[in-house]
């Protein structure tokens, strides 16, 4: 089978436009098994891209592997499929450097968020960040162009794309609550009781905590585009992954984790006036098959009901049953091309291999592509349950 030709590009960005400085054409393996590249993809998070060159090698007749500084395209063919900037030459020897670079979400995780100001002597606002009005696309927006404006005119993400067109606002989740008891529905906006407080948090600490409130997703893309949905990826993919003789899993791992189950989950939380919350999350299907399991998390940035409701709802989606556990599964060269599937998609994953039978739709949070000498490429896939509002639409 003929495999599609993967390059390593070396660069450095002005703005937001990549200028190509070399195109690496022999790699060092990365270990003895003769593989030579490996990269990898997460949803709202960031993936990892790792190499290594030559000491010797002449393409290195200027340090263009300087962590911060200088940037990499992984092209397959003529299509991008990874994108980051150098963050460490974790090896320098006699034989080879080895590089590993990361996806531009990690410059998020690096920046802290900007705190309140002061109102009175002492009142400790300096040390906080409290969003208790406004959309939460503003919000998100606030953060992300705040943070943008301190990385200042050098820094990597010197360049960031940040549109209120990408930066979509959610609605309030299912069971939010005002005041008076009464259900909130519609368009997402902070209230005195729809409230967070964050301390000394990073930009990308709070973007996942709202995605994870709101059921929302980001990224950054190759062209230093920020991303901010309801749903990022194909939720009607009609991929399947299969193993068996006409399957296109090579290995799979669908683990069932017991000791980390939770069916009966209690969060405890504080208000801005200091009076304890507590919320208890329980399902009944899981209670009545496997018996009760209880567990209490405690969450310092979650200052009223509806946010402890749904970060307990969030947490017991992925403890209530064995199945709910990640799901990693390698694929063969007779697989979906790679492109064909991404970051996000709902796809189903069917393996039955005597005892094991699984036949269910799987969300896709992480893939990871190794690249051998001979040219063969090796994609392993993590997935989660999905949520269950995002089935069917």
């Amino acid at each position: 089978m003929a495999h599609t030709r993967t390059v390593i590009q070396i660069g450095t960005v002005s703005g937001a436009t990549f200028s190509l400085v070399a195109v690496v054409k022999n790699l060092y393996p990365i270990n003895r098994k003769g593989d030579i590249l490996r990269y990898s993809k997460e949803l709202s998070d960031y993936g990892e891209c790792k190499f290594r060159i030559s000491t010797k090698d002449p393409l290195l007749s200027d340090d263009i592997l300087t962590p911060h500084v200088y940037h990499i395209r992984v092209k397959r063919g003529t299509t991008t499929v990874w994108s980051g900037a150098i963050v460490d030459n974790t090896e320098r020897n006699k034989n080879y450097i080895e590089v590993v670079a990361v996806e531009y979400d990690y410059y998020l995780d690096k920046m802290l968020i900007r705190r309140d100001a002061s109102v009175t002597a002492g009142d400790g606002k300096e040390n906080y960040r409290t969003f208790s009005s406004g959309t939460m696309a503003a919000a998100v927006t606030s953060l992300v162009n705040s943070a943008k404006t301190d990385f200042g005119s050098t820094h990597p993400l010197a360049g960031l794309v940040v549109s209120s067109s990408n930066i979509t606002n959610p609605n309030y989740p299912a069971g939010f609550k005002n005041a008076d008891g009464t259900n909130l529905s519609g368009a997402w906006s902070f209230t005195s009781f729809v409230t967070l407080q964050f301390d000394y948090h990073s930009v990308f600490y709070v973007l996942k905590a709202f995605g994870i409130y709101a059921n929302c997703d980001f990224e950054i893309d190759e062209n230093l585009v920020f991303y901010f949905k309801p749903f990022i990826g194909n939720k009607q993919t009609g991929i399947t992954f299969e193993y068996g003789t006409r399957g296109n899993i090579v290995d799979y791992n669908t683990p069932r984790l017991g000791r980390r189950m939770a069916n009966d989950l209690w969060g405890i939380a504080a208000d801005t006036s200091g009076k304890v919350l507590h919320v208890n999350q329980r399902d009944s299907v899981s209670v009545n098959t496997y018996g009760i399991l209880q567990k209490a998390d405690a969450f310092s940035d979650v200052k009223d009901s509806n946010f402890l409701k749904t970060r307990v709802n969030e947490s017991l989606q992925f403890l209530k049953t064995p199945d709910d556990s990640p799901i990693n599964i390698i694929l063969d060269e007779k697989c979906y091309p790679l492109g064909q599937f991404g970051i996000g998609d709902i796809v189903t994953v069917k393996i039955k291999d005597h005892v094991i039978d699984y036949n269910k739709p799987r969300r896709i949070v992480g893939i990871t592509v190794t690249l051998h000498n001979t040219g063969k490429e090796t994609i392993t896939i993590q997935t989660n349950t999905p949520r269950a509002k995002d089935l069917g639409n």
